[in-house]
C-alpha cells in the first residue's frame, strides 16, 4: 500500500497531459468524463479538480481559464498553455553536472531515487560536451523509510493533515493526527516536526517509531503553515534518543560494531575476560540493537535506563520464541 496516493499522482498526470494536448478549452464534464481518475458523486470529482488544480499551480503551471465558444461565454474551459510548462534552454557545463550528479546519488536506494536520476539523465543528455569526473572518494547516501518518507513527504507539500499509529519512548502505541510541516535528518535517521491537533503544540516523531502508515485524515481541507514558524526552532530538540554517556563490557574479540562507536578502556591487569567500553552521545536505539545482537558477549553497566532496554528486548525475543 502505497501512502503516497498513487492515484491522487496518476490523475495529475493524466489531467496535465490532457490539458497540454487539447487544441481548445476542455469543460468540467469533459474533464471528468475522459480523463482517468475522476469517479465518484459530481460534488466528489469538482472538490477533487479544484485540489488538484491548486496542486498545479503550486508547481508554477498555469492553467488558463476561458470560454469554450467564442461567441458564447456561457461554458468555460480549462487547458494548459504550453510556454508555460515548458522548461527554458538552460545550459550546464561539466562541473555543474557533476554536483547535480553528486546530489542525485545522495538519493540512491531510497525513496526519491528515480525522480532524482531521471532529472540527471535528462540533463546529461542535453550537453554534447559533458565528461564525466572522477567519483568522490566517500559518497553520502540518504536513506530513507519506503513508503512511509515518500508519504510524509507528499504530506507536507500538499499540506494534508495525517494521522498515524506512534511509538513513544515509553513504548506506548497511541494514535497521532498531526498538520506535518517538515522532515529533517539528523545522526543518521529522519524526524517529522508537525503540529499537534489537540494541543496546538510542535511535535518531533522519528519516522523508525511510526507503527502505521500515515492516512490522510481530512482530504478536503488544507491546513495553512504559519508565518512564523521555523524548522530551526525545532531542530535542536531532537535529542531524546541520544545517551550521554554509557559504559558496557565486552569479550574480546566480540561486538566490532559497538567498539567502533565508543573508546576500549584497560580493565585490571588481571582482568582478561572483559573489556570496557565508554560511549557518549550514542544514539540510543541503535546502541540497543547492537547490544542484543551481540547476545551473552556483552553486559551493560549503566545508564540504568539502557539496561532496563536492554532486558526488555531480551525478554521480547525470548516471548517470541517460546510462543
Amino acid at each position: 500500500m502505497s501512502l503516497v496516493r498513487k492515484d491522487k499522482a496518476e490523475r495529475l498526470v493524466n489531467l496535465t497531459m490532457a490539458l497540454l494536448e487539447t487544441r481548445r478549452p476542455l469543460s468540467k464534464d469533459e474533464i471528468f468524463t475522459n480523463v482517468a481518475g475522476y469517479s465518484g458523486t459530481p460534488e466528489a470529482m469538482e472538490r477533487m479538480f479544484e485540489r488538484d488544480k491548486d496542486d498545479l499551480r503550486e508547481l508554477n503551471i498555469e492553467i488558463l481559464v476561458e470560454a469554450k465558444d467564442k461567441y458564447f461565454d456561457d461554458e468555460v474551459g480549462y487547458r494548459i498553455a504550453k510556454n508555460s510548462f515548458e522548461m527554458p534552454d538552460t545550459d550546464f557545463d561539466s562541473s555543474e553536472i557533476y554536483w547535480l550528479s553528486v546530489a542525485a546519488n545522495i538519493w540512491r536506494g531510497a525513496a526519491l531515487e528515480n525522480l532524482a536520476q531521471d532529472a540527471i539523465f535528462k540533463i546529461q543528455s542535453t550537453n554534447a560536451d559533458y565528461v564525466p569526473l572522477e567519483p568522490l572518494a566517500s559518497m553520502p547516501i540518504i536513506q530513507t523509510s519506503e513508503p512511509i518518507f515518500y508519504s510524509l513527504w507528499s504530506s507536507i507539500n500538499h499540506k494534508e493533515m495525517i494521522s498515524f499509529e506512534y511509538k513513544g519512548t515509553d513504548g506506548v502505541v497511541i494514535e497521532r493526527n498531526v498538520a506535518p510541516h517538515s522532515l529533517v535528518s539528523r545522526r543518521g535517521h529522519w524526524y517529522l516536526v508537525a503540529k499537534e491537533n489537540s494541543s496546538g503544540d510542535f511535535k518531533i516523531f522519528r519516522l523508525s517509531r511510526f507503527q502505521s502508515l500515515p492516512k490522510i485524515s481530512s482530504p478536503e481541507k488544507a491546513f495553512v503553515i504559519s508565518s512564523d514558524y521555523k524548522l530551526a526552532n525545532y531542530i535542536k530538540d531532537i535529542t531524546e534518543h541520544l545517551i550521554e554517556r554509557a559504559e558496557i563490557l565486552i569479550r574480546p574479540g566480540s561486538g566490532s560494531a559497538i567498539r567502533k562507536l565508543g573508546d576500549v578502556k584497560n580493565l585490571d591487569s588481571g582482568n582478561i575476560e572483559w573489556d570496557l567500553i565508554q560511549l557518549n552521545n550514542i544514539d540510543f536505539d541503535l546502541l540497543v540493537y547492537n547490544i542484543l545482537w551481540c547476545g551473552p558477549d556483552v553486559k551493560v553497566i549503566k545508564p540504568e535506563i539502557l539496561v532496563e532496554a536492554v532486558v526488555n528486548g531480551l525478554t521480547k525475543v525470548l516471548s517470541e520464541h517460546s510462543s
